[in-house]
């Protein structure tokens, strides 16, 4: 360090070597940040004070053969008090310049200037705060002010910057602007012409947002607009009048109740005006004093009533007109209520009428009621609505309820299940005033909701005098005992017929399936007796066939003593293990010489099925089917007999593809006597009892019995029967 530096610092030369660059330079801290920031690869300039004296320092990094970085550095130069002077003033400058430039972006509006052209040369920082536009925007672009000044409002603006330009003095007015997000904000300008010699230079000027005051100035006039409006085209006249007894306020209304001129109201003097009206009252002296009571200041608030010459009624209100807690005028507002007392006059007379009207309705319905309460029948009457306004016991206790609980319940409220069925038909009464006599209807009431009852219903319009229907009349006879009984007739003179019917059809039958066997059998009885008279041998086969038609009988005997013993409960079952493979291979082996014009067919599982019941019976069941399905194939076909497992159950199906059963009919199939009408009694015998009888036998053994049929296809008659555990 040299001699210079070291007394700047504040050091002896001989002092400062081996120590810190920042203990030297303590007294100099601007030279050891250059100094650093030299060593840190930056710049290293600095200006700064040392030991009564102006110093200017150039601090360079020095460098080894290999680029290495071996230290700093630093050259000092004093400056001379010129150089001092003009460092000095130009900070001073930038002081003060930083100063103007804060004190105008802390002004709470856009301050600029503009050249002749009206383009900007300045523009606080405000102009972005308010409008989102920076101020660099404002200054690039020449017609920044035409292009964001909204368009209705440019002519204006240019003919006030005009006028400022010329006149050489300030000007106000407002104007739109469109601000970058797109909303339009108001602005209020100040604006003048900068002078130089006498002649304008610039435009100097501030842009204020007076966008909330614009918005309230509008709000208010459209506010007072609304009062305005308001007061002039309420019903009541009023009148404001201040401490001084002139007239504030009044409406047009006020005006034409007191019949006042232009002229008086105009004057706005409150005594000339209650000159002009008292006249038209019944007590003119009165009013006078009462009004002028009311102009001293009073928080008193008074009602009076008025009566004019003409027979009109005025009623009058007088209450305090405020500002905050002050008085500062009276209030009068007057309405017109002749009619109103008309109408009240008017009112009492007919409350008077109504009382004496509703006595003699009292002592009606007295009457009334004892006429209802009394009848056998269900009555009542009900209104428009639909709501019940008298009911006697009979009609309520089909609801379940007593009387007093249905007076204004609606009919849906009563009997919600009926009353799709009624509410048309009293509506349809209550439309066309034609009265629905004798209806029978049928349905449930709450009072017995599982029993089905009858009644006969008539509906009758109630009229008032003039001609109105104001309700209707219900009268409901309860038929349940005669519905019950004709419904009985019915039900035993249809199983009389039937019977009937059926015994017809069985005495038929019988006649001819008993008449059928003992034709071939005296046939053959009588070739036998001719053969023994001739001395011949009797031939084997007219034995057999004598035997057959004898076992035929037998047959048909043993059907009708089953089903005489199903029906008086005495057949008789002897239970045992019966395994149904066993006792379908005997079956089949006795009835495949019936079927030799069919194909037979025969399907069980490997193990056995034993169920517990009387054999013979089941055999029959058996037999019977397998007759039946040859029977009723004439035309020959398959026949199969299937035995399968089907749970807890043994499964017995019997298929055939023979004439099949109608559907109407399939439902009397296993009904005593009951033959098809697809199954002629010249094509096919039989007493009708076999199904019958075989149905009973199953159904003792727990099991069930029924059939899948189609007309033309065949039937599947199915038995199950449960296994024996």
């Amino acid at each position: 360090m040299d001699t210079v530096l070291a007394l700047s610092a504040g050091w002896k030369h001989g002092d400062v070597g081996g120590r810190a660059a920042d203990e030297v330079l303590a007294r100099m801290p601007w030279l050891a940040r250059a100094l650093e920031a030299a060593l840190s690869g930056g710049q290293g300039l600095g200006e700064g004070s040392g030991e009564s004296q102006r110093l200017r320092a150039l601090v360079l990094a020095v460098h080894g053969d290999d680029d290495q970085l071996l230290g700093a550095c630093a050259r000092l130069q004093t400056l001379g008090l010129e150089e001092v002077a003009r460092d000095a003033l130009s900070a001073e400058l930038s002081r003060v310049r930083k100063r103007y430039e804060d004190f105008i972006d802390s002004i709470d509006g856009i301050v600029w200037e503009a050249d002749a052209e009206f383009r900007f040369t300045f523009v606080s920082k405000q102009a972005e705060r308010l409008l989102g536009i920076p101020a660099e925007q404002w200054l690039r672009q020449p017609d920044f002010w035409a292009r964001h000044v909204h368009p209705d409002d440019w002519p204006g603006v240019l003919s006030s910057c005009l006028s400022a330009w010329r006149q050489g003095r300030p000007h106000e007015f407002e104007y739109r602007m469109l601000a970058a997000d797109g909303h339009i904000a108001w602005m209020r300008a100040h604006v003048t012409a900068v002078m130089e010699d006498g002649r304008p230079m610039r435009l100097r000027g501030l842009m204020v947002d007076v966008t909330e005051q614009r918005q309230a100035r509008e709000r208010l006039e459209h506010a007072h607009s609304v009062l305005r409006a308001t007061f002039d085209s309420i019903g009541d006249g009023v009148v404001l009048v201040g401490l001084d007894q002139r007239i504030i306020a009044f409406n047009k209304r006020f005006q034409l109740m007191w019949g006042l001129s232009d002229e008086v109201m105009e004057s706005r003097v409150a005594q000339r005006a209650l000159e002009s009206a008292a006249p038209l009252t019944r007590d003119p002296a009165r009013f006078v004093r009462r009004i002028q009571d009311q102009y001293f200041p009073s928080e008193e608030i008074t009602v009076d009533s008025i009566e004019l010459r003409d027979g009109r009624v005025l009623e009058g209100t007088s209450l305090p007109q405020r500002v905050g807690d002050a008085v500062i005028g009276r209030v009068w507002s007057y309405r017109d209520v002749t009619e109103e007392r008309r109408a009240k006059v008017e009112r009492e007379r007919l409350l008077v009428a109504e009382q004496n009207a509703r006595e003699r309705a009292e002592e009606s319905f007295a009457l009334l009621d004892t006429f209802l309460n009394h009848a056998p029948v269900g009555l009542a009457f009900i209104n428009r609505e639909l709501r019940y306004l008298r009911i006697n016991d009979a009609l309520a206790s089909l609801h379940g309820r007593k009387r007093d609980e249905e007076l204004g319940r609606t009919v849906r409220e009563m009997n919600p299940n009926m009353a799709s069925i009624f509410e048309p038909l009293m509506l349809q009464v209550m439309e066309t005033g034609i009265p629905l006599s004798d209806m029978e209807m049928s349905g449930h009431v709450p009072a017995t909701p599982d029993e089905l009852r009858h009644w006969r219903v008539s509906y009758y319009p109630v009229r008032t005098p003039s001609g109105g229907v104001v309700g209707l009349g219900a009268v409901v006879v309860e038929v349940t005992a005669e519905h019950r009984a004709r419904q009985e007739r019915e039900r035993l003179l249809k199983e009389a017929q039937e019977a009937i019917s059926v015994r017809d059809d069985f005495l038929s039958i019988a006649a001819h399936e008993l008449k059928t066997p003992l034709t071939p059998l005296k046939l053959h009885l009588q070739m036998m007796k001719q053969q023994s008279t001739a001395g011949h041998a009797r031939q084997p086969h007219h034995v057999d066939k004598a035997l057959a038609q004898v076992t035929r009988l037998s047959v048909l005997i043993h059907d009708l003593l089953d089903a005489t013993r199903i029906e008086a409960g005495r057949l008789e079952l002897r239970r045992e293990p019966v395994e149904l493979q066993a006792l379908a291979n005997e079956v089949l082996a006795e009835t495949r010489p019936l079927g030799h014009q069919h194909t037979l067919e025969y399907e069980a599982p490997p193990e056995p099925l034993v169920v517990k019941g009387d054999r013979g019976r089941l055999a029959q069941v058996l037999t019977n089917l397998l007759e039946n399905a040859f029977k009723y194939s004439p035309s020959g076909g398959v026949v199969r007999l299937t035995l399968e497992r089907d749970g807890a159950q043994a499964l017995i199906s019997v298929k055939d593809t023979g004439i099949g059963i109608p559907e109407d009919q399939r439902e009397h199939l296993f009904q005593r006597f009951f033959r098809a009408r697809n199954a002629p009694i010249s094509g096919f015998g039989g007493l009708g009892l076999g199904l019958y009888i075989c149905r009973d036998i199953i159904e003792r053994h727990g099991g069930h019995i029924w059939v899948d049929t189609e007309v033309g296809q065949g039937s599947t008659f199915r038995v199950t029967l449960p296994l024996e555990t």
